[in-house]
């Protein structure tokens, strides 16, 4: 048992670093161009590296730390030990590092002959070829002025990972608190176009009658008729109908929400903190925050307005893996 128990928090602990890594070194928004020339190539997992030496103004030089993808990645759109080496000397741009770090996670390079490469998009000879590149169905992808985290992962189907899903909401009381009720069971999909989240659909599905507070007279009351109404409303379902992106790692997510019978739409503020291959368990993981309020009134809850206030604020804590 002992054993089994520093596993699982060897396991967590993995995770919680692949879920912060790219936000805690990388800034996404802020984005840069560097020229110099490749001193020293790292070409194994985590993530391939290559280190660049940049001329400054005062006419020095300083060492700049270039991130790419996982090889497998790479090796998906034909991106090999042999692409980039020492000695050659690029153009490169990217998300820069927090804190004016000299480091840039890379999102396209030039080299001297005019070849663009892209960790997303693989290798064209001009950037118009680079992003002329169609997807599955041949549609042109528009050139953007950011890069989705998203890209870090490949499409498909991800599902909820049971043991990092948190979703709750959260009341004024008289004035006086804030009481934060949560679901204790909820199931979650993940239809993934990381090449163009608005393409992208979620779908999740709560068990009505797992909300817990402090009080158990206040959890059956909720899954009575005046509220939830759980008998006849077992569950409380959320459809995505759109996502819009802000930046690398954010946008607002909308979709419509049905409780107890009644469906209204929603927006959801939605940051994604990281998108990258758990090396503990080889899978392909994207991980969500999201934020958001709606009134209860709009669902028929509007009783006791008196003592608690019809705004509820959500917050969904959600950790996705690939299942195809």
């Amino acid at each position: 048992m002992r054993n089994l128990i520093v596993l699982m928090l060897l396991a967590h602990a993995g995770a919680a670093s692949a879920h912060h890594a790219f936000a805690a070194d990388y800034e996404p928004g802020n984005e840069g161009m560097i020229e110099g020339t490749i001193t020293e190539v790292i070409y194994k997992n985590p993530h391939a590296r290559y280190y660049l030496s940049v001329a400054t103004d005062n006419g020095g030089t300083e060492l700049w730390d270039l991130q790419t993808m996982n090889l497998m990645m790479l090796g998906r759109v034909g991106w090999t030990r042999d692409t980039l080496q020492v000695g050659d000397t690029i153009t490169v741009e990217g998300i820069l590092g927090r804190n004016n770090t000299k480091r840039m996670s890379i999102s396209v390079v030039t080299t001297e002959d005019g070849r663009v490469i892209s960790p997303q998009r693989g290798i064209r000879d001009t950037n118009a070829d680079l992003y002329a590149r169609g997807s599955a169905d041949n549609a042109p992808i528009p050139e953007r002025e950011f890069e989705s985290l998203a890209v870090n992962i490949s499409p498909g189907a991800y599902q909820l990972d049971e043991n990092h899903g948190y979703l709750s909401f959260s009341y004024s009381h008289l004035g006086l608190s804030n009481p934060e009720l949560q679901f204790e069971r909820f199931n979650a999909m993940l239809a993934l176009n990381s090449n163009n989240l608005a393409d992208s659909r979620v779908t999740i599905s709560i068990e009505a009658d797992s909300i817990a507070s402090a009080s158990p007279a206040l959890d059956d009351l909720l899954r009575s008729e005046e509220f939830f109404d759980v008998a006849n409303h077992p569950e409380i379902v959320f459809t995505s109908t759109n996502y819009e992106e802000y930046s690398g790692n954010t946008g607002k997510l909308t979709g419509d929400l049905s409780v107890a019978g009644r469906v209204q739409p929603v927006s959801l503020d939605v940051v994604i903190n990281a998108a990258e291959m758990n090396q503990l368990n080889r899978r392909e993981m994207i991980g969500f925050s999201a934020t958001g309020s709606l009134n209860r009134s709009d669902f028929g809850m509007s009783q006791y307005g008196d003592l608690v206030a019809d705004e509820l604020l959500l917050n969904v804590q959600v950790e996705f893996r690939k299942v195809r």
